[in-house]
C-alpha cells in the first residue's frame, strides 16, 4: 500500500478519536448530578387504628424528597424541632395509618380537645349517624363491630284495616319481617368507635351510617316494631334494590299457618249458604258441606 495513503487514513482516525472526545467532554455532567433536595416529614413508626390517639411514641421523622412533600404532611422546622411538641399529639386518627406513611393533618381529627366529634369526623359526606337499641337477639350475638357492614330488618304486626279476612289470612296472620336497609356501615357499637380486635359483649346501642332517607326509616321503624341487625360478610356489597328481598310473614313461614289457610280454603270452596224467610226478616245461614260429598 502507498505510503501517503497509510498516512491519510492515519490522520483521518486521529481526528475521529479528537472528535469523540471533545463531543463526550461537552455532554458529561461537571461534577455529577446535584443530589435531590430534602426535608424531614412526619411518618408512622407502627400501624396506627382508626381512633387510636396520635402518641410520641407512634411518629417519627424521616427524610424524605422536597418535591415529593404534598400539601397536609407535617415538616420539621426550627419552630418545632421536638416531636414531643407537636400541636398534633393526642389527635383521634380517623383512619388507618400503615408503618412509614407520612402523618397528614387529613388524617386526624382536628382539635378534638376544644369540641371537636370524632364520630361526627368519620361520618362520609352527605350521611348521617343513627343509633338504635339492640340486645343479644337483635345484633348477631354481639359479634359486632365498627367498620362492619349489616342488613337492617323489622319484625312487626302489620295493621291492615278494610280487607277481608279470608284475603289477609293468606298473607299474613299477626307478624311479619322485613329488610328496610342494606349494607348499612357501623359507625360504634355502645360509645366505643375504634375499629380494633376487642372480645365480643352485648351492647345496648349500635351506631349505623345511613343517608337521611334512611334515617327517617329507622326513626319511623323503631316506633312499629322490633329492628334487627344482621351481620354481612366481610367484603360483601350490594344495594337495597339490587337483591330481590322475599316476603316474610308468618302465613308464609309457618306450617300450621299454611295448612290451616289451605283447610279454610277448601270449606269455603265446599261450602254454602241458605237463606231463610221468616216474615219480612232474611237470614243467611252458611253450611259447611263435606268436599268429597260436594263433588258427588
Amino acid at each position: 500500500m502507498n505510503k501517503s495513503v497509510l498516512m491519510v487514513m492515519g490522520g483521518a482516525m486521529i481526528v475521529a478519536i479528537t472528535v469523540a472526545l471533545i463531543v463526550q467532554s461537552k455532554l458529561s455532567p461537571k461534577g455529577g448530578a446535584p443530589a435531590p433536595k430534602t426535608v424531614e416529614i412526619l411518618v408512622a413508626n407502627k400501624p396506627i387504628l382508626v381512633g387510636d390517639t396520635l402518641k410520641a411514641a407512634d411518629v417519627r421523622w424521616q427524610s424524605w424528597p422536597e418535591s415529593g412533600a404534598f400539601k397536609g404532611v407535617i415538616r420539621k422546622t426550627a419552630e418545632k424541632p421536638d416531636i414531643d411538641k407537636l400541636d398534633v399529639l393526642k389527635s383521634p386518627v380517623r383512619r388507618a395509618i400503615e408503618s412509614g406513611e407520612p402523618i397528614t393533618r387529613q388524617a386526624l381529627v382536628p382539635d378534638v380537645r376544644v369540641g371537636n366529634n370524632f364520630l361526627s369526623a368519620r361520618i362520609s359526606p352527605g350521611m348521617r349517624a343513627v343509633a338504635i337499641s339492640v340486645k343479644a337477639s337483635t345484633m348477631a350475638g354481639g359479634f359486632m363491630a365498627p367498620g362492619d357492614h349489616v342488613d337492617v330488618i323489622l319484625s312487626y304486626t302489620p295493621n291492615l284495616p278494610n280487607v277481608e279476612d279470608e284475603v289477609s289470612d293468606q298473607v299474613v296472620r299477626r307478624f311479619a319481617s322485613q329488610t328496610i336497609l342494606s349494607n348499612v356501615k357501623v359507625l360504634a357499637v355502645d360509645q366505643n368507635a375504634k375499629d380494633e380486635d376487642r372480645p365480643a359483649k352485648i351492647a345496648k346501642t349500635v351506631t349505623l351510617e345511613v343517608t337521611q332517607e334512611g334515617a327517617q326509616i329507622i326513626a319511623l321503624t323503631d316506633r312499629m316494631g322490633e329492628l334487627s341487625l344482621a351481620l354481612r360478610r366481610i367484603g360483601e356489597k350490594d344495594t337495597p334494590v339490587s337483591v330481590a328481598v322475599p316476603l316474610t310473614t308468618d302465613a308464609t313461614t309457618s306450617a300450621v299457618v299454611k295448612r290451616i289457610n289451605e283447610l279454610n280454603r277448601k270449606t269455603k270452596n265446599a261450602g254454602g249458604t241458605i237463606r231463610m224467610y221468616s216474615g219480612s226478616q232474611v237470614i243467611n245461614v252458611p253450611v259447611r258441606v263435606d268436599a268429597e260429598s260436594a263433588g258427588e
